[in-house]
């Protein structure tokens, strides 16, 4: 298992944070799935997210199956390990999203989701971070995946470099999606 890094807010909510070492011509790939998508989709989806983003339901695209499922396992394998009492996670969203020069998502949060999880695909040195109030802020790299407790708010301010990642809320197995 890779080395974890792990953060809490109010003392009880998990931040985690991990390399997942996946190989740079496998991230490449990905990139380029995301480039051709957004090609194909130009107009991004409406939310706090005020950069282009896809769809909500995007793990059920051909192109971003196989990477879904790779997440959620390594999300299962790390919240597994963290936790005693575990419950397999499910993915009920997922979407891509291309961060420019000003772009910026504001405070939100993912409930009703039980975790949330940011796998950071192509970052420029210095973009933006992700900013956990109060104080948390953690400066993306590639091949980094945040996996937090969808209830924690959050926030990018807006970016000077650019920023390519996959966002994914996941659920208990057992539970339903409000």
């Amino acid at each position: 298992m890779q080395e974890i890094d792990v953060y809490y807010i109010d003392e009880k909510y998990p931040i985690i944070i991990v390399d997942l070492d996946l190989p740079s011509d496998k991230r490449v790939e990905l990139k380029q799935k995301i480039i051709k998508y957004r090609e194909k989709h130009p107009k991004s989806n409406i939310s706090n997210v005020k950069a282009w983003h896809s769809h909500w339901y995007t793990q059920d695209e051909n192109e971003f199956k196989d990477f879904c499922h790779f997440l959620i396992k390594e999300c299962n394998d790390i919240i597994s390990n963290f936790l005693s009492e575990f419950k397999k996670l499910y993915c009920f969203n997922m979407w891509v999203n291309m961060y420019e020069k000003g772009d910026y998502t504001q405070l939100h949060n993912h409930f009703p989701g039980d975790y949330s999880c940011c796998y950071y695909v192509d970052v420029e040195e210095n973009c933006s971070p992700i900013k956990f109030p109060p104080k948390l802020e953690i400066a993306p790299k590639n091949n980094m995946l945040i996996l937090f407790d969808s209830r924690i708010y959050h926030e990018v301010p807006p970016t000077k470099r650019k920023r390519t990642l996959i966002s994914m809320n996941l659920k208990r197995i057992g539970t339903a999606p409000n």
